[in-house]
């Protein structure tokens, strides 16, 4: 999967989608999402060559109180897509927003 096959399934939640950062000023109302690769790009090994190159993305969904049915929709596209994915939460304070990131490798 490309980085661009991912941004059509995210834009799919008809929510903003954005790769690394919205510029200063310039972030949506939420929820939004924003993507991005991981520096430590990979590959899978087999048979002593280089089988397929992996890279290692992070998904953050933002909003401003938890959305369960918005995370439930993302994890459908994921699960849909056959994409594993780990999970983590957190509320920023000096945001006042949750962000639920989702670690996936494609």
């Amino acid at each position: 999967m490309t980085l661009q096959k991912l941004r059509e399934l995210l834009e799919t939640l008809e929510i903003p989608v954005k790769y690394r950062a919205f510029k200063v000023g310039e972030a949506p109302n939420l929820p939004y999402i924003i993507f991005y690769k991981e520096d430590n790009r990979g590959t899978l090994k087999a048979d002593n060559q280089n089988y397929a190159k992996v890279n290692n993305i992070t998904i953050e969904l933002y909003s401003d109180e938890k959305d369960i049915e918005l995370e439930e929709q993302l994890e459908t596209i994921l699960d849909t897509n056959k994409i594993g994915y780990d999970t983590y939460e957190s509320y920023l304070d000096t945001e006042s927003m949750y962000e639920v990131a989702y670690e996936i490798t494609i």
